[in-house]
């Protein structure tokens, strides 16, 4: 059997280690919230640049459909 002052360093241990745990815990979320924030802005800005091609490509085969048109009208 272990003494009593064993037992309190082994217990003054397993708490030190639940408080560097408990941090390392707190400071690995805060890091992967802040990736997750970081990559869902990443996605939205690639979204919307894709979504801004497609805009101008569909306005660009407007004026090039008029375009056609018109010379082919003669005008």
């Amino acid at each position: 059997m272990s003494s009593d002052a064993q037992r309190e360093e082994r217990d003054a241990r397993l708490d030190r280690l639940q408080e560097a745990l408990d941090s390392w815990y707190e400071k690995e979320r805060g890091r992967l919230e802040d990736e997750a924030t970081f990559l869902k802005s990443v996605l939205r800005g690639r979204t919307g640049s894709e979504r801004l091609s497609r805009e101008n490509t569909s306005e660009a085969e407007v004026l090039v459909v008029d375009d056609i048109t018109s010379f082919l009208a003669g005008s």
